[in-house]
C-alpha cells in the first residue's frame, strides 16, 4: 500500500515539527516553503515544558543543547523590585522537560536538520489550493503543482490557506509594537545566566534572558500607534523610554547593535470556530495567533503537530481525523488567544494609579495561585491531549 502523502505549507518551526511528527507516524511529507532558504530570521524565544515535551516525543532531547535552560523567572517592578519569584525545580511539570530559551534560528536549524532537505521546496508561494475529496492539490504561482492526501496551513500570520478556507478576516492590532534584540558576550551581576526575567512599568516592558552562553536575547514593548516610526530611530526611542529602568536594561539596549534590533508591530485574530474543511487544516499562527505576553506562540504550534499526528493516527478516515484534532485543539489555543491579549492589556496600563494595583495584585498572590496557572500554560502533555 503506498503511503499518505502529506502537503505542509510552511517550513517554520510548526510546520517542520508536524513534518517530523507526520513522517514519524508513516507519512510521505512534502515541505513548501515561500522563502528561498529555509531559514528563521529574527531573535530568540522560549519553549516551555509542554512544548519540549513533544520535541522529546519525537526524538530530539538534543535540542536543549541548542538553547539555554530558564531555572528561575521573575516578575518585576520598573525599580526592580521581585514582584514573583520562581524556580524551576518547584514546578513539578519541569521535572520531566525543561523550560529553554533558544535563538530562533537554532531551533529552526534542529529541526530542519531532522527532517533533511529531502521533500523541501523553496521559493513555493501557494496561490491556491483545490479539494476535489480524493486528494488536495497546492498551486503555486510560479506554476508548480503537488498533489496530496492532506494539506496543512502552516503559514503563519498572514496565511493564504486561512484567506482561502476565511477570506477577509481582519489583522487586530495590539496598540504596541514588539522590540526584540541580541547582545553579544554581555556580563552583568543582575543578569544571572538561567534567569528568566520581564519588567513591567507604565506603557511599557521588558524581558530578558541567555539564549546561549555568550549570547543574551530581550524584548520590550512601549504602547505606540500601528506602523508609525518612531522618533530619532528604534534604538534611540527605546533608549528614553527605558532610560529610567533597573539596571541592566538601558545597559542592555545601549550595548545592542542596530543590525540586531527588530520591530513587530504585534497582531493577532479573533479565535475560529471552525478551523479547515474536507481534507486541509490549519496549524499554529494559521490557525490561532495570539500575543506573545505568554510564550505560547511557537509552544502552541509545536502542540498542534503532535496531536494532528496523533488524531489521524486514530481515525481510519483522515477528514474525521483532522476534524478530531481541531476539536481537541480549539478550547486550549483560544482560552491562550483570549489570556495572552488579556496580559498584554494589564502589562501596558499606563494609569500610575493602576499600575500600583497591579504590583500589589502581583506580590499578594499566593504562590500555589501562580504555580497553578504556570500548570495550565506548561502542564500540557500530549499524553493527556490537554
Amino acid at each position: 500500500m503506498a503511503k499518505r502523502k502529506a502537503l505542509i505549507i510552511g517550513g517554520g518551526v510548526g510546520g517542520l515539527t508536524a513534518a517530523l511528527a507526520l513522517r514519524r507516524s508513516g507519512w510521505d511529507v512534502e515541505v513548501f516553503e515561500q522563502a528561498p532558504q529555509l531559514r528563521e530570521v529574527g531573535s530568540g524565544f522560549m519553549l516551555s515544558p509542554n512544548a519540549m515535551s513533544v520535541l522529546f516525543g519525537l526524538g530530539l532531547r538534543h535540542v536543549v543543547e541548542r538553547g539555554s535552560e530558564a531555572t528561575r523567572f521573575e516578575m518585576c517592578s520598573w525599580r526592580g523590585e521581585a514582584l514573583m519569584r520562581e524556580r524551576a525545580e518547584e514546578l513539578v511539570f519541569c521535572a520531566d522537560a525543561p523550560a529553554v530559551l533558544f535563538h530562533r534560528a537554532a531551533l529552526h536549524g534542529a529541526l530542519h536538520e531532522a527532517f533533511g532537505d529531502e521533500g523541501v521546496h523553496l521559493g513555493a508561494r501557494l496561490a491556491r489550493f483545490e479539494d476535489d475529496g480524493r486528494a488536495v492539490v497546492a498551486r503555486f504561482e510560479d506554476g508548480r503543482e503537488a498533489r496530496g492526501d492532506l494539506l496543512v496551513g502552516a503559514d503563519g500570520l498572514r496565511s493564504v490557506v486561512r484567506a482561502q478556507l476565511h477570506p477577509g478576516e481582519p489583522l487586530r492590532y495590539a496598540g504596541y509594537p514588539c522590540w526584540r534584540g541580541l547582545v553579544r558576550s554581555f556580563e552583568h551581576p543582575e543578569l544571572p545566566r538561567g534567569l528568566l526575567r520581564e519588567t513591567q512599568g507604565r506603557g511599557a516592558r521588558f524581558g530578558v534572558g541567555y539564549v546561549r552562553e555568550d549570547l543574551v536575547y530581550w524584548w520590550a514593548t512601549a504602547n505606540w500607534p500601528q506602523g508609525q516610526p518612531v522618533p530619532g530611530g528604534d534604538k534611540a526611542f527605546l533608549l528614553d523610554v527605558f532610560r529610567t529602568a533597573h539596571a541592566p536594561i538601558p545597559e542592555l539596549i545601549a550595548a545592542t547593535d542596530e543590525a540586531d534590533l527588530l520591530r513587530s508591530d504585534l497582531h493577532d485574530r479573533l479565535p475560529l470556530e471552525r478551523w479547515g474543511e474536507g481534507r486541509v487544516t490549519l496549524l499554529g499562527d494559521a490557525a490561532h495567533p495570539m500575543m506573545p505576553n505568554l510564550g505560547q506562540g511557537a509552544c502552541s504550534a509545536i502542540e498542534d503537530a503532535g496531536v494532528l499526528a496523533t488524531a489521524l493516527d486514530r481515525s481510519e478516515d483522515l477528514e474525521r481525523g483532522l476534524r478530531s484534532y481541531e476539536a481537541r485543539r480549539r478550547e486550549r489555543v483560544s482560552w491562550l488567544q483570549q489570556r495572552s491579549w488579556l496580559f498584554g492589556v494589564i502589562g501596558q496600563w499606563e494609569s500610575p494609579l493602576v499600575v500600583w494595583l497591579r504590583e500589589q495584585s502581583i506580590r499578594l498572590t499566593p504562590s500555589r495561585v501562580m504555580r497553578r496557572q504556570y500548570g495550565q500554560l506548561w502542564g500540557w502533555r500530549l499524553e493527556a491531549g490537554r
